[in-house]
């Protein structure tokens, strides 16, 4: 007998068969199986090989370094072009049949209507629209390319391994930026320097010594942009800290813990730290729930020291100015402090805009597009948090579809995080996977976060757990319990 499938969102039913075995596992709501890639015997096929998508990754990885090399300056736009069109291409090279995420359906029917923006009366230059629509659908393409892919738990683990490393690297170096100022740092974006001595100067702060500085650069060429690589450090340090058997692995990811959470109280970026202290409390509260004490108070106890310690370090190397931003944060109510800074461009969007644009606002009107190919004759706009860009790029049905698949992705991966599965580690990538889908819906009151890289490691990472998950059910149970619903989610 097999386990209960899914055929569409929210409805089970069973199928029986003779020859399957008794201890099928049950399915997690909201998946499909699917045929597997086309094998050929005895030769090695890179497709199934599980490194595409840490080739990927790397891919991602080299294109960012490229950036942060200043005689390739002048093809800055180029390598921003190329990392999102490797993410498009995969569509067209990787082979087999996608399956369905059950985040899929949602997302594409909000691209759809952002597609038919293109027609929308207020759309200026269609170069614009298309580097628009190429960005949207270079962040949410790994939901349809990496599900054609063999992924299994090893594959999977490899990734998030690279993006560990990487992150913490980058972490590491605006770290760096503050302890030597001026040794580590790369060029600075032309885009970022073009905007003025007055905005250059807001992006600056000064240090304990006196000597005014730029927020750390870390591994990218914008000031604060540490912050990224230290969000991810910590976030994925978290997940192999309490996984780790092994002293090199444990020991590699308490460093990127500790770097990560310095690092981002030298940026001052207060709306990642926000999005991560969510995570970290999502992934807590989960590891209570599911019974995982030990490991939580592991977890807790390390991120609350380094929290505390590397508080103080970063107070010692910025001064006052690390102190007194972060004090705001607890200064005045949260509703209050959100508001001043983030707060009243949402109010904004839903009392002036929504109004004014319920069907969109015509495309390559803001961001990147309309910086490189806008039609500058035309007036441009500003998104400076994600629901004002779905807003204008889709109007209202893009406002709601969209977050209902980031919602639905949210339930998928909190069911992971209740699976019974201790040799895959299901259960523990899926409790680190809730953390960052909260953090991922928080920060889009913040940022823009669906057009940018993050965005597309967001859809990536979700899509490879999904792919990995359903590989193992192909595979089949090594034991009764394999995989399994924990009982209080059945």
């Amino acid at each position: 007998m097999r386990g209960p499938q899914l055929q569409g969102p929210g409805v089970l039913r069973r199928r029986y068969t003779r020859a399957a075995p008794a201890s099928v596992p049950a399915q997690a709501p909201g998946t499909e199986s699917g045929p597997a890639p086309a094998r050929v015997p005895g030769r090695w096929n890179f497709w199934s090989s599980g490194l595409v998508v840490p080739a990927f990754i790397a891919v991602q990885i080299l294109s960012q370094l490229a950036l942060l090399v200043e005689s390739l300056a002048g093809l800055r736009v180029v390598f921003r072009i190329f990392s999102f069109g490797a993410s498009l291409a995969m569509l067209v090279l990787v082979p087999g049949r996608s399956l369905r995420h059950p985040s899929l359906p949602y997302v594409l029917a909000a691209m759809v209507i952002i597609s038919v923006g293109f027609f929308h009366p207020d759309t200026g230059s269609h170069m614009a629209a298309l580097a628009q629509l190429g960005i949207e659908f270079a962040v949410m393409a790994p939901l349809l390319w990496v599900t054609r892919l063999k992924m299994d738990a090893t594959a999977f683990r490899r990734t998030l391994a690279l993006l560990f490393l990487f992150n913490a690297a980058s972490a590491g170096f605006g770290v760096l930026q503050v302890y030597f100022p001026g040794r580590f740092q790369p060029a600075l974006s032309t885009v970022i320097g073009d905007m003025g001595d007055a905005y250059n100067q807001s992006l600056q702060f000064e240090m304990a010594s006196g000597q005014r500085i730029f927020r750390p650069f870390g591994l990218t060429d914008t000031p604060g942009g540490a912050s990224t690589g230290a969000f991810y450090s910590v976030l994925l340090g978290a997940g192999f800290l309490i996984s780790a058997k092994r002293g090199v692995i444990r020991a590699l990811s308490i460093g990127g813990i500790f770097l990560g959470i310095v690092s981002l109280y030298l940026c001052q970026v207060r709306s990642n730290a926000v999005m991560l202290l969510a995570c970290l409390v999502a992934i807590a509260g989960v590891l209570a729930a599911n019974g995982r004490l030990l490991r939580m108070t592991k977890l807790v106890l390390v991120v609350g020291g380094f929290a505390i310690g590397g508080f103080a370090w970063a107070v010692t190397l910025g001064g006052d100015a690390i102190a007194n931003r972060w004090g705001t944060l607890v200064q005045a109510e949260a509703g209050d402090v959100y508001y001043s800074n983030r707060g009243h461009f949402l109010e904004t969007t839903m009392g002036l805009y929504v109004p004014e644009y319920p069907l969109g606002a015509g495309l390559g009107r803001y961001g990147m597009a309309y910086t490189y190919f806008g039609d500058k004759r035309q007036m441009g706009l500003w998104a400076e948090i994600q629901w004002t860009a779905w807003l204008f790029d889709g109007g209202v049905p893009a406002m709601v579809l969209y977050p209902l698949g980031l919602l639905i992705a949210l339930i998928w991966s909190l069911r992971m995080a209740f699976l019974q599965d201790d040799e895959n580690e299901f259960w523990l990538w899926g409790t680190i996977l809730v953390g960052y889908n909260i953090g991922a819906i928080a920060i889009t009151f913040s940022y823009p976060f669906f057009l940018s890289q993050s965005g597309m490691v967001f859809w990536l990472i979700n899509a490879a757990l999904f792919a990995a998950y359903q590989q193992s059910r192909r595979q089949g149970p090594r034991s009764s319990v394999d995989a399994t619903l924990h009982p209080r989610l059945r």
